[in-house]
């Protein structure tokens, strides 16, 4: 016999299905876009199938839930203004809706346990394949009048100064940066007949390279990880054997 669910049950499923669904789908667009971890992502996407568990098993529902939560509570360090008080309304309701399916359920432990490996894994995973840094050296040439052997890197800057350009050759292509700094063309004035040490901070996703900027140029320090040292303007590439110009250095790492 099948039972029927009395109106305020209907009531919590509705809202349930419709608070997890739609408040999930909206941190899913978050964490892919502007989140601050990975493990935002997976709990995210989590939230929404949980949503749609409301509708038949709420108890069960609220349960897993529990877990993905606690993701959701981590957003409040970067939450502000109206966007902090959507996330605590929500949060709220979320528990709510919990506290009152889940009272009557007797085998809550095991989805619960469940919920929270899950959210284990999901921050295990973040911590240990994303956003890991490595610090790359390579020796490189300079020119300081922003003359290379493809040509001329430009355009000058503002005040009409050339770029200093460090680059190097990787087969037939070159990977380079170019650097706005009265402090750096002073340190380079002499290494116009050398190559130099330039340091990278290179920033990776499971392996693959997300983004890098230059920690160092001959020993002069411009960022510490993601911490800016020095303010130099600065833009890099890559320059194909065709003299292409790339605008993703993703390769030359």
């Amino acid at each position: 016999m099948v039972r029927i669910p009395d109106a305020m049950s209907l009531v919590r499923r509705v809202l349930g299905s419709a608070l997890f669904v739609f408040g999930g789908s909206g941190l899913v667009f978050v964490s892919m876009f502007v989140g601050p971890s990975f493990w935002y992502f997976p709990c995210s996407c989590a939230l929404v199938l949980i949503g749609l568990l409301w509708l038949w098993r709420p108890s069960l529902a609220a349960a897993l839930s529990l877990g993905p939560l606690v993701a959701v509570a981590g957003l409040f360090r970067y939450a502000s203004g109206m966007w902090l008080g959507v996330l605590a309304a929500s949060l709220l309701a979320a528990i709510l809706l919990i506290a009152a399916a889940i009272r009557k359920m007797k085998g809550w432990r095991v989805p619960l346990a469940a919920s929270l490996v899950f959210l284990g894994v999901a921050f295990a995973t973040d911590r240990l394949f994303t956003n890991q840094s490595a610090i790359r050296t390579y020796q490189m040439h300079v020119a300081l009048d922003g003359r290379v052997p493809w040509g001329e890197v430009g355009p000058e800057w503002q005040d009409g100064s050339a770029p200093i350009v460090v680059y190097r050759r990787m087969g037939s292509d070159y990977c380079y940066d170019a650097f706005h700094s009265q402090e750096l063309h002073d340190r380079l004035a002499p290494a116009r007949e050398r190559t130099i040490t330039v340091e990278y901070n290179v920033f990776s996703d499971f392996g693959r390279v997300r983004s890098y900027n230059v920690r160092s140029v001959d020993g002069l320090l411009l960022a510490n990880g993601q911490h800016v040292v020095r303010d130099i303007e600065v833009f890099g590439g890559q320059i194909l054997g065709d003299k292409t110009a790339s605008t993703s250095t993703n390769t030359c790492f």
